[in-house]
């Protein structure tokens, strides 16, 4: 059997190269002590933002670095024009394994994430599963987002759990599958959420979704604070955008994007204060933390007040 890793390097400007790096560095690793499939390791890249040369001279210097043996086959293409999910469509289209493990370039897999992952898939080879994926919390931004943001909190579960819901980061499936069914295309404009409409398109079609919680993966908090209030306000504007989709479509898209703001406020301040525990927040830091996250969805409101009022400029911003 041979298997492909699609890894889109779109996140990995957004986040720190040390995360990359690890990224790297877990899956030649991990992919190394399987015996039973070979690996490819196909990475996607837009020229417009970073360079094959790059790419390539940094994936030879990790591997150099820390010993590190090379996959059977390493290909960096270059998608012109594409973004996050236009990268992960072309790489299921050019992956030559017969399955393909879908990466953002940004998530740090655990030990033991990728045997989970090939047994949950053994056993349920015409599902989608996910990795278990949670925020690295090692800094006081991840502790905030952590407890609330879209993530769920860090768990020791280790069992498989159906879905309707996962998220893009980290998933096994059949190739065939992402071939019959990519990535669709979304409203002009908006940067994320076409693997909500893709997840219930496959629903319609009853193909099963699962997370294996055995298989956990970190992923990071926004990167700085420009990061921080850009991911805002395009998360609200993708958000306020994707009431108008069919299968989210709804009477007054205006009111229900503020019920969705007033909700996540109130979330916040509930889960901070109920799970600080899990990520070694600190009882003084709980106000801070609620401050920061209180602040992020404040900008989250503003980026769908500001696609409502003026959407021409909002499909030209925040691009993340």
């Amino acid at each position: 059997m041979k298997i492909t890793f699609v890894l889109e390097w779109e996140n990995a400007i957004l986040s720190e190269l040390e995360r990359t790096s690890e990224l790297l560095t877990q899956i030649h690793l991990q992919s190394n002590i399987q015996q039973q499939a070979q690996f490819e390791l196909l990475i996607l890249h837009n020229s417009e933002q970073v360079s094959e040369e790059f790419i390539s001279d940094f994936l030879r210097n990790v591997l150099d670095e820390k010993n590190l043996p090379e996959m059977e086959e390493t290909r960096v293409l270059d998608v012109k024009d594409a973004h996050y999910f236009q990268l992960k469509n072309e790489g299921v289209r050019h992956a030559k394994g017969e399955t393909v493990i879908i990466l953002d370039s940004d998530i740090i897999p655990q030990a033991g994430w990728l045997e989970a992952l090939l047994n949950a898939h053994q056993k349920y080879p015409e599902a989608i599963i996910a990795g278990a994926t949670h925020i690295d919390y090692s800094d006081f931004m991840g502790k905030c987002f952590s407890l609330a943001w879209f993530f769920p909190a860090p768990s020791d579960r280790s069992d498989m759990e159906s879905a309707n819901l996962i998220f893009s980061n980290n998933f096994i499936c059949k190739k065939q599958l992402l071939i019959d069914n990519p990535y669709p295309k979304m409203a002009e404009g908006v940067t994320r959420g076409a693997d909500t409409l893709l997840w219930k398109d496959l629903e319609r079609k009853g193909v099963k979704l699962f997370i294996c919680h055995q298989a956990k993966a970190s992923h990071p908090a926004p990167n700085g604070w420009e990061h921080f209030f850009n991911r805002a306000l395009a998360e609200g504007r993708d958000d306020y955008l994707r009431l108008f989709e069919r299968d989210f479509q709804v009477g007054n898209p205006e009111f229900r994007f503020f019920k969705i703001y007033l909700l996540r406020s109130k979330n916040t301040i509930v889960r901070i204060w109920k799970n600080r525990a899990k990520v070694n927040l600190s009882l003084w830091q709980v106000p801070f933390a609620t401050i920061t996250m209180l602040t992020y969805y404040l900008f989250y409101l503003i980026g769908g007040i500001i696609t409502k009022a003026t959407p021409r400029y909002a499909k030209v911003s925040w691009q993340i």
